[in-house]
């Protein structure tokens, strides 16, 4: 009977083990990557259709100012087109500018989550091997131990789990679960 209870003691603490690496805060991380990296490509794109149309804009008002001028009416439709070039190109170089701020934010953040995301995977990579090897004995009930230094290296004494953490906050946010927040 004893041996049983041993059994069901260690079919416990390994499902504990095991659903801990399918944590809430793991499971939102990888949706907002997968989020993250689509707004990443759209600001990226965003960003080259706008810097596309200020350089078409600025070679336009370049070649407008460089025609030849056969006459004086020609002339005079010239120089009443400069001033539209000159707002549009400024109106495309605010569109280009901002497009850019929105990619570089983008960028920041996908990077900030990747990394997350890696670090996370090396954790595993780590723990897996350690958990095969302990849970044929006894030795198990050190595996918390092993996991706790794991992490305090990886994560630099910080718990990435945590309600407060930035990168849990961004991604609540990110994926509208701001209503959970305190």
């Amino acid at each position: 009977m004893k041996a049983e209870h041993v059994q069901i003691f260690l079919f416990t603490l390994l499902a504990c083990v095991l659903t801990s690496c399918l944590s809430v805060p793991r499971e939102r991380e990888a949706h907002c990557l997968a989020a993250t990296m689509t707004d990443f490509w759209e600001t990226e794109q965003e960003f080259t259709l706008a810097e596309q149309a200020w350089l078409a804009a600025q070679r336009d008002q370049t070649e407008s100012r460089e025609a030849p001028r056969a006459s004086s009416a020609r002339s005079l439709v010239a120089d009443s087109n400069r001033t539209p070039f000159s707002r549009k190109g400024t109106l495309l170089y605010q569109r280009m500018a901002s497009a850019r701020a929105r990619h570089v934010e983008a960028a920041k953040s996908y990077r900030l989550l990747a990394r997350r995301v890696q670090t996370r995977i090396e954790e595993d990579d780590m723990l897996f091997p350690v958990l095969g090897m302990l849970i044929p004995s006894t030795a198990i009930v050190l595996y918390p131990l092993v996991r706790w230094n794991v992490r305090s290296v990886l994560w630099d004494g910080t718990d990435p789990d945590a309600e407060d953490d930035p990168v849990q906050r961004f991604c609540m946010v990110r994926l509208g679960e701001a209503s959970s927040l305190p």
